[in-house]
């Protein structure tokens, strides 16, 4: 019997789409278990963007890119001046900010804190760590007015102070300093509690040391910068870490995130892909017959390989969509909703959701292709069988 003229795609799709049609309980099983599949890994993936951008945002936002801090055998900078003017001498900087940080002791009535006094310039400091949006009572420019402190807020609630109230500042060495609460500031997320900002000026009176610092915060317009300028600086002496260095649990963490999360997800679309490649290996059982007419009829075993594969990657493509969907809203329901979480330095943070087009995109695709290699045997036992014998089942 000759064979069929121009049997695909036509003949081919015809025959898919009255198996996805007459087989619903077939087709929605393996429909929602792609659907269901893709909807938790856009889910997942949409929150690990989320974090991901908090960390950057941090990085980019809140922390200083490159420091600077003595050199080896030192305990300050001494020189700070002309270091910062080679720095400012580097492209790519926008602010740089000399600290010098000591430990004090606060003491307000019978309540005593033991803190880390970090004395800057407040705009030079608020350049690089943006801790003015934080201060919710007085003002951080405010130290530079004399001996005047900005507390965090937990340690403010510990002293018991209010905002204008003096405290007593002492160091192990004996040398003290009445201070005013000029300002009281929420904790960054991942910032340590025990911190307090004052003036540079008022921070030299507790060392002694005349007009030294003990670090140079650089902030750049490229935060992947900040590698080469520290080794720069390396090369003319200084200590300098990029924040690659200072902070590497943040890349561990986004790496570490990164990679859980997408095998898992991987994971999840293999299983419910394979679901589809059960459901397909059942109906070539359940169509043998047809199988063998279609055959007999001239249809060729690449035709019927290619009926199947064709049906799988049509039931992974709806699943996929289905999911992307159901992943959608989920996911904007859940950035609405604005879930408190607490970070690591006791901080309450909002689920951090962020939707990406390409994410999306891609899922869907993966969801398709591996709906696909997982009918692959099926089709290929499809296409093997014998016409006489599968026509009589």
């Amino acid at each position: 019997m000759p064979a069929l003229p121009n049997i695909i795609p036509d003949f081919e799709l015809s025959v898919v789409m009255r198996h996805i049609a007459y087989r619903k309980r077939g087709t929605f099983l393996s429909v929602a278990a792609i659907g269901l599949a893709v909807a938790i890994s856009l889910i997942s993936v949409s929150m690990q963007d989320g974090f991901q951008g908090m960390l950057f945002d941090i990085i980019v936002e809140d922390l200083p890119h490159v420091t600077v801090t003595p050199k080896e055998g030192d305990d300050y900078i001494y020189l700070y001046r002309t270091l910062m003017d080679r720095i400012w001498s580097i492209p790519g900087v926008v602010a740089v900010s000399p600290s010098l940080g000591v430990e004090v002791t606060l003491a307000y009535k019978d309540n005593v804190e033991s803190v880390a006094l970090s004395g800057a310039n407040p705009d030079d400091m608020d350049r690089i760590y943006h801790i003015g949006k934080y201060v919710f009572q007085g003002d951080l420019s405010s130290v530079q007015d004399g001996k005047r402190v900005v507390l965090g807020e937990k340690t403010a609630e510990n002293l018991k102070v209010k905002l204008g109230q003096t405290i007593y500042a002492g160091t192990p060495g004996e040398k003290g300093s009445s201070l005013i609460v000029s300002g009281i500031f929420e904790l960054p997320t991942g910032w340590p509690e025990n911190i307090a900002f004052v003036s540079l000026s008022t921070a030299r009176e507790f060392v002694e040391e005349g007009d030294v610092v003990s670090s140079v915060d650089i902030k750049l317009d490229d935060v992947y910068l900040a590698d080469g300028i520290a080794a720069d600086l390396q090369a003319q002496g200084y200590k300098a870490e990029s924040w690659q260095t200072l902070y590497p649990e943040i890349l561990k963490t986004l790496a570490i995130e990164s990679f859980q999360n997408r095998l898992i997800m991987l994971l999840i679309l293999i299983i419910a892909a394979f679901g589809i490649g059960s459901v397909m290996y059942m109906l070539v059982n359940e169509k043998t017959s047809e199988i063998g007419m279609l055959m007999a009829m001239g249809a060729s075993g690449r035709n019927i390989r290619n009926i199947f594969l064709l049906e799988s990657a049509i039931l992974g493509l709806m699943g996929g969509l289905l999911g992307s969907i159901l992943g959608l809203v989920v996911s904007l329901y859940l950035k609405s909703l604005e879930i408190k979480m607490e970070a690591p330095g006791g901080q309450e943070i909002s689920l951090p959701v962020v939707i990406n087009v390409a994410n999306f995109l891609a899922i869907v695709l993966v969801a398709a292709a591996l709906s696909v290699i997982a009918g692959m045997y099926p089709a290929w036992k499809a296409s093997r069988l014998d016409p006489a014998l599968a026509i009589n089942g």
